[in-house]
């Protein structure tokens, strides 16, 4: 059960967490496994911010070995092929360990890479750059690695009776990638066992105030609903708040240099034909950014953008300029769909948090974890660019960096997490219907968004949750309201 405020005031934590998306799941998990009294919570509901709102593809580094320019890049700049082989193995690594641990929720799709003739990459090169990612793999997932010639792909790939200028193309690389379909899911089953093993859990409990003296960290939280308040203590600050991170950082009262670029990922849905079903495209926007059409259930999506996102972090939605420039990257990549503004199924957008870096307008996408007693905060780390598909390893490193940098008492002992629990409404902390709808079903992802059946749903969860007739039709309207309002079309 989501336990009442009150009951936390006062108590003490060896680790309190600030931030309930992926990464913050992750380290409950592993702290709480550990052996520590952890405290997690989120000013909204777990997972409802950038881990909900990605492209769900679980990378397995190629994007690293393409430098975005010349492929001279890396002989001008060794340092960064080395930096890209050091990125990739982590992501083979990661690619491994999720897809064989079953928990994620990972479904495998081919991916479909076009090589043109007087495109920047050579086919002996992306030869090669599959040949550096099966060097640094374990070998256990296979990419399933195959490039078919021009005229082998115009008579079998799914996408190339679509394509801009076939006539351009010199052959297809394809291989398997894996897709997250519901990390949302994800994050909540983290928080879940995390609870389950002695975790204090909590959503829609927003930290307000951060004050540290003689190594011990106060923490004000503030219900989101009803206003109530409780205050705690904790040896450890983890600031996982992802795009929120330097508003988090602010509630310690004094100036901390900034930690996060936010650059916005929008997303268009449509329904492809049947042919293309479970099969996705990776190509380069006109931007030269990475541009894919992904399958999604029996849908498809294409995205995701980039640019820089100064707006409000609350309500991140795909705008008019957003299915604008959407729109022409797909008609310019696949003309002869045809595809109108009509067409358009939904659409997404979220927020990607970046590590700032003054030298780059755009963020810079290596993952740090911030030491913030360099910035007067002993105690307290912050996470930027912590990737979703490389949650687990992201957890175990905050884990490490808590036990290398802090006198903290010795853990008690390690828990077992729990193979399952009461999957109702209560037990897993619903609070309203779109907690239900989006986070513990899935049902906003499919392609009604969930709203065929709001006001069933609403009168289901409402006769569970005990609420007035009032209440299930505030609810229904609010959800109603929402997925119109960020994932309808502008």
């Amino acid at each position: 059960m989501r336990p009442a405020l009150q009951t936390l005031e006062g108590r003490d934590f060896d680790v309190a967490i600030i931030g309930a998306g992926i990464n913050g799941a992750a380290a409950a998990h592993a702290a709480t496994q550990a052996g520590y009294r952890v405290l997690l919570v989120d000013k909204a509901d777990y997972g409802s911010g950038s881990s909900a709102r990605s492209s769900r593809l679980l990378h397995c580094g190629l994007r690293y070995l393409m430098p975005g320019g010349p492929v001279t890049t890396f002989l001008r700049h060794p340092g960064r092929f080395l930096d890209a082989v050091r990125t990739i193995k982590r992501s083979m690594a990661v690619r491994s360990e999720l897809v064989r641990s079953g928990k994620a929720g990972l479904k495998p799709l081919r991916m479909h890479y076009p090589l043109f003739k007087d495109g920047p990459y050579a086919p002996w090169m992306v030869d090669v750059a599959f040949g550096i990612l099966g060097a640094v793999s374990d070998g256990k997932v296979p990419l399933d690695y195959r490039r078919t010639s021009a005229a082998e792909a115009r008579a079998s790939n799914p996408f190339l009776p679509f394509l801009a200028q076939p006539e351009r193309i010199a052959s297809i690389a394809s291989y398997t990638e894996y897709q997250f379909d519901w990390p949302e899911r994800t994050v909540v089953d983290l928080a879940m066992q995390a609870q389950a093993m002695g975790a204090a859990v909590r959503n829609y409990t927003a930290a307000t105030s951060l004050r540290v003296r003689d190594g011990l960290w106060t923490i004000t939280l503030r219900d989101a609903f009803d206003d109530t308040r409780a205050t705690v203590r904790a040896r450890a600050v983890l600031n996982l708040g992802g795009v929120w991170v330097d508003q988090v950082n602010a509630l310690a009262g004094q100036a901390v240099p900034r930690k996060i670029t936010g650059t916005k990922g929008a997303h268009l849905v449509f329904r492809l034909p049947p042919s293309c079903h479970g099969q996705g495209f990776a190509a380069m926007s006109s931007r030269n950014r990475p541009f894919y059409c992904m399958p999604w259930r029996d849908l498809h999506f294409f995205g995701p953008t980039e640019t820089l996102y100064e707006g409000d972090l609350d309500d991140v939605y795909c705008d008019a300029a957003d299915v604008d420039f959407l729109l022409g990257e797909v008609n310019h990549l696949f003309p002869a769909l045809a595809l109108a503004r009509h067409d358009i199924v939904s659409t997404w957008a979220g927020v990607r948090p970046l590590t700032y870096d003054a030298a780059l307008p755009m963020g810079h996408r290596s993952r740090r974890i911030y030491d913030l007693a360099e910035d007067g905060l002993p105690g307290a780390y912050a996470l930027s660019n912590g990737s979703l598909g490389a949650h687990r390893r992201t957890g175990a490193d905050l884990l490490q960096t808590l036990r290398a940098g802090l006198d903290l008492p010795a853990a008690g002992t390690p828990a077992i997490p729990p193979a399952d629990w009461p999957r109702t409404p209560a037990d897993e902390h619903v609070v309203t219907l779109e907690d239900y709808l989006a986070r513990r079903r899935g049902r906003l992802w499919d392609a009604d968004l969930g709203l065929d059946d709001a006001a069933a749903s609403a009168a289901e969860l409402g006769r569970a949750m005990g609420w007035s007739a009032e209440r299930i039709g505030t609810e229904a309207s609010d959800y109603r309201r929402m997925a119109r309002h960020l994932y309808g079309v502008r």
